[in-house]
């Protein structure tokens, strides 16, 4: 008999935006089906949530409307793992709220999330490798810790194409953090003839890159498939945020890039690997290994297109842990829906995080005293 892996390495042979939408329907309902089985079968708590609230036999669902999905803030209390393999747990780098998700990532679920990134990836920069610019930090090497920060975390995922990587931040005596202007020269020297990324958190290349008067504008034009590609949001940097058109037009401004090669990436800790990108003022994409749907605030029924609610998210790879149907913290809706040669373009687009806010109707989604 097949198992669930074997599923997910079929659909990982698609192409990551051109799938037939019969296709991946199919193929998505039968890995969700075994995705329930697998986790009722490997973790407790998820095995009595489930019962306790009654919802269908798994080989009983027919469409994603009726995948039962666990909030995101589940994971900032509760230690959910569905493998004995040897794992690490990834910590999100939290929000103002300071509470921290706890993720556990054993071997097959790393490897399915690289897998798809680097599909992704390919899809939208290209194959070739190209030299990758980090506004960041050089992290720590050692990682013996269990617990990796995803700040780090998620940055690494991306760096698996690059060719050669260049973080372009640095301390200086007084432990701040300011540019590297060693690493900011050699950019300036390749952004012209080669093809680069410059990469990092959206408030770590507005606060030191974009926005910072250290980092002069560019006098000539950056090689055509030099790309720009932000993700993270503003985590704790609220008062600083900027709306995304200003935001795309100060890296304009700064580097003369056209707009369309300035790659906005949504992602968030509890499904790593699942990446939906947008360029120039688009929406977020959903790729071939996932879908989404948006619910209403208080009565949690999907809502039709254009609709504001919370966004449920479903993946193919969350083994090591029940994290393929998650209703997050954003709020968003539907941007665009069409349909061509029998594939699906679906855009979303997010408007604002709430903090502190339950679902309704998902508060009693775990008992507080069964630990894993």
């Amino acid at each position: 008999m097949k198992d669930i892996k074997f599923f997910i390495n079929d659909i990982l042979k698609e192409d990551p935006f051109l799938i037939k939408q019969k296709t991946k329907n199919s193929k998505l309902i039968n890995i969700f089906k075994l995705q329930i089985k697998l986790h009722q079968k490997n973790c407790a708590k998820y095995r009595l949530w489930y019962k306790k609230n009654n919802f269908k036999n798994p080989d009983q669902l027919t469409n994603y409307n009726d995948i039962p999905f666990l909030p995101s803030s589940v994971f900032k209390s509760h230690h959910l793992k569905s493998s004995t393999k040897k794992y690490k747990m990834i910590e999100s780098s939290g929000t103002s709220s300071n509470q921290r998700s706890s993720i556990y990532i054993d071997t097959d679920t790393s490897l399915f999330q690289r897998l798809s990134l680097t599909k992704i990836l390919s899809s939208t920069v290209g194959s070739q490798r190209k030299n990758f610019f980090v506004a960041d930090l050089q992290p720590f090497e050692d990682n013996s810790d269990r617990r990796l920060s995803a700040r780090f975390a998620g940055i690494s995922g991306y760096l698996m194409a690059a060719k050669k990587i260049h973080y372009l931040l640095k301390l200086n005596n007084k432990k701040e953090i300011i540019l590297d202007k060693e690493k900011i020269n050699i950019l300036k020297k390749e952004i012209i003839n080669s093809p680069i990324i410059i990469i990092g958190y959206t408030y770590m290349l507005w606060q030191y890159l974009f926005n910072n008067n250290d980092f002069e504008e560019l006098k000539y034009k950056p090689n055509i498939d030099t790309k720009i590609i932000h993700f993270g949001g503003w985590k704790k940097v609220q008062n600083e945020k900027v709306d995304s058109k200003k935001f795309i037009e100060k890296i304009k401004k700064k580097i003369n890039i056209n707009e369309n090669s300035i790659l906005d990436i949504y992602g968030f800790s509890e499904q790593l690997g699942s990446i939906y990108v947008s360029s120039g003022y688009g929406g977020n994409v959903i790729n071939s290994y996932s879908n989404i749907l948006i619910r209403d605030f208080n009565t949690l029924e999907v809502l039709e297109d254009g609709k504001v609610g919370f966004m449920q998210f479903l993946s193919v790879f969350p083994l090591s842990y029940p994290g393929f149907s998650i209703l997050n913290d954003d709020v968003g809706y539907i941007s665009k829906r069409e349909i061509i040669d029998g594939i699906e373009c679906l855009e979303f687009k997010t408007l604002k995080r709430i903090e502190n806010m339950e679902p309704r109707g998902c508060g009693d989604t775990l008992p507080d005293n069964y630990y894993v």
